[in-house]
């Protein structure tokens, strides 16, 4: 087990090891961390307020304020080189809905496909009576929209390469 410090204990980073996740189209860890200067135009511009100073003073997204609109603001207000352009794909993040989902419980839930405007969360007819949900990867387009709609937190986003 790794070693606690005090600045560890007061600002929390024992928590968690995961990587933040970024703005959209701000590229890979690396670039990201050398190219941002950390000061913070990004952030008062998202227009739906997910992003916020994370650790290090970074910028991170933080999905259960809502979602992402992918409306480039945060890529406009920067001023270093550091995002790539709209065309591309903003980030390479994937949707998980975990074992406390309500529905796995045998309760009708269905509030992530409620907040899914790509409607990539369905829900399937199973054998306990309850549907359950099963996500289409490939109409999801990882805004996050669903997450904060979950009233048990059973939706994660995650890296694609850390699926």
């Amino acid at each position: 087990m790794a070693e606690l410090s005090r600045r560890g204990l007061l600002t929390g980073s024992w928590r968690s090891n995961a990587a933040a996740f970024r703005p959209p189209w701000s590229g890979d860890e690396q670039h990201f961390l050398i190219e941002c200067i950390r000061c913070d135009a990004c952030v008062p511009v998202c227009e739906t307020r997910i992003l916020r100073r994370g650790r290090g003073g970074y910028p991170e997204i933080d999905f259960s304020k809502g979602e992402c609109t992918f409306c480039y603001a945060c890529a406009d207000a920067c001023p270093q080189p550091l995002f790539h352009q709209r065309e591309t794909s903003p980030w390479e993040y994937t949707l998980f809905v975990n074992d406390s989902c309500l529905a796995f419980s045998g309760v009708e839930c269905r509030s992530c496909q409620d907040f899914c405007e790509m409607q990539a969360i369905n829900f399937h007819p199973s054998a306990q009576g309850v549907s359950l949900p099963r996500l289409n990867r490939a109409a999801c387009n990882a805004c996050g929209g669903c997450i904060a709609g979950c009233p048990v937190s059973a939706l994660t986003m995650r890296h694609a390469d850390a699926s």
